[in-house]
């Protein structure tokens, strides 16, 4: 049998991405925590972590992890059973910027008032959160991909829906009263990441019938930073429209392009278990998403 205590030392020197956090988050000394992780790799034949800055899981790490994430629900779900006296299991989600910027706050919200469980959210772009769950170091997550994983189970929630805004005095310094879309991409844009090219280039290519330029833009990886940098003039970003409705309102940002929007699919994927919290927070999630997403095609 494996020594679960052991595997909740891996855990959490992962989650807290070293050994001497993780042994902090434990109350044990860090030579001990050592110590069990390596009886735990012993026991299991091989690696189970890859001692860098920060410490990642090797892929039988990986699949320990999902087991113990698993064992950790489906222990409490017992509990209303069996009368084991267990904790409230936290649940391990990945979310993508523009998400946690705007509604899932709701969704924690919502979800604290009906369970204990602390949730442990993951930041991600929405085309990766997928692969932090398919490796097994989440148990749900919100993708741009439909498709589910192995083991799981995936449903559309909606669309989010992207247009690209400029402050006034932006649009009366670089663009004038008449503009096109080549003006603007020749102007200061903002990008958050590498990952936001990919965003960005589907906005050119099938909103503005234009390959992606990407030259004149700034780096700025801050959700409520873009909206700043926007609002003060020094750049046009692409925005979701749910995260902007009072800037608009009180005239600081101004659509470029009112009819063209970037409808970008959300899918919320779970790991198949019978679990009442992950049934609880999946539900807060939909609730949710039904309230704040479009669903037109």
């Amino acid at each position: 049998m494996l020594d679960y205590a052991a595997l909740h030392c891996f855990s959490e020197v992962l989650r807290f991405g070293g050994f001497d956090k993780g042994a902090q988050a434990l109350n044990l000394t860090q030579s001990a925590v050592s110590q069990k992780i390596k009886r735990l790799e012993q026991q299991v034949g091989g690696p189970v972590l890859i001692r860098t800055k920060p410490v990642t899981a090797t892929p039988l790490g990986r699949q320990l992890l999902t087991h113990y994430q698993k064992v950790s629900v489906l222990e409490e779900s017992l509990s209303a059973v069996t009368g084991l006296d267990t904790t409230a299991a936290p649940l391990s989600v990945a979310i993508n910027n523009d998400v946690l910027a705007t509604w899932f706050a709701t969704v924690m919200n919502r979800f604290a008032a009906q369970r204990p469980n602390p949730v442990h959210v993951y930041n991600a772009d929405q085309t990766q959160t997928r692969q932090l769950l398919q490796q097994g170091e989440v148990m749900a997550c919100i993708s741009q991909i439909g498709t589910p994983v192995t083991g799981g189970q995936s449903m559309l929630l909606g669309n989010m829906n992207y247009q690209l805004y400029a402050s006034p005095a932006y649009i009366n310094r670089y663009l004038g009263e008449h503009y096109t879309a080549e003006d603007v991409m020749a102007a200061p844009g903002l990008l958050y990441d590498e990952y936001d090219v990919v965003l960005l280039g589907d906005y050119q290519q099938s909103c503005l019938n234009m390959s992606p330029r990407l030259t004149t833009c700034h780096w700025y990886p801050s959700s409520h930073g873009f909206v700043n940098m926007a609002a003060e003039g020094v750049a046009w970003a692409l925005l979701p429209t749910l995260q902007i409705a009072q800037e608009v309102a009180k005239g600081q940002l101004i659509s470029l392009f009112p009819t063209k929007y970037l409808a970008v699919p959300l899918f919320w994927h779970w790991i198949s278990l019978e679990s009442e919290a992950m049934a609880s927070l999946s539900k807060a999630v939909k609730e949710v998403a039904k309230e704040v997403l479009t669903l037109q095609q």
